[in-house]
């Protein structure tokens, strides 16, 4: 009888002490170790292309996009010095140093988008056209304008980003072409390929003519 009640209250006392464990693992502080947040796209309302003539260094004119109330508001807008809609002009047998510069004028002071697009660099990629950059450094041919964008700015892993780039005019005088201007965002995925490859943080639908 001594044996069984000595039995019972041995279970008890267990019993007893898992609940109390229970409890305390339930009571105890977890260490405050949240997951990293998603890289949020930034708001990106105006898109500058500044050309400058690579021979003599002259200013070729800023190309300017804007829309300042993102999709579904007011229209967005083109302008910009040599420019009164969207077409970029440029002069035959000429090359051109291009600067991409992203904006977005909703903030006080006006936040400069392209300078993180510059730090995460490996992340993102500017495409011409939709075409994928080939060789080293990045290059895109557009066919419809006749002329060559190579690549001057390069990531940590070697491949191009398209903040600055180098226009080379063919020979001849061209009509207007398509010259869509985008920037993908590529995070562990960039290789240099578009389809189905990251998300599009701006598009702009410029064209582009050779006088």
């Amino acid at each position: 009888m001594k044996t069984t009640i000595k039995t019972i209250a041995m279970v008890a006392a267990i019993a007893l002490a898992v609940s109390a464990c229970k409890k305390d693992d339930k009571d105890d502080i977890k260490p405050n170790n949240p997951a990293p947040p998603a890289n949020e796209s930034e708001l990106i309302t105006t898109m500058k292309i500044q050309l400058r003539d690579s021979t003599n260094h002259s200013d070729a004119g800023t190309f300017t996009f804007k829309d300042l109330d993102g999709t579904g508001g007011n229209p967005a807008a083109f302008g910009g010095t040599n420019q009164s809609d969207s077409v970029i002009t440029i002069l035959s047998n000429h090359e051109y140093k291009a600067t991409i510069l992203l904006l977005d004028e909703t903030k006080t002071p006006i936040d400069t988008i392209s300078n993180e697009v510059l730090e995460e660099g490996a992340d993102h990629l500017f495409f011409f056209n939709g075409s994928a950059p080939t060789g080293t450094p990045y290059s895109v041919y557009l066919s419809g304008s006749g002329t060559t964008i190579k690549y001057l700015d390069l990531d940590a892993n070697n491949r191009g980003i398209g903040l600055q780039t180098l226009w080379t005019a063919p020979s001849m005088q061209m009509g207007k072409s398509a010259l869509t201007i985008e920037l993908k965002h590529q995070p562990g995925t960039k290789d240099g390929s578009h389809t189905n490859n990251g998300e599009t943080d701006i598009q702009v639908p410029f064209k582009l003519k050779v006088n």
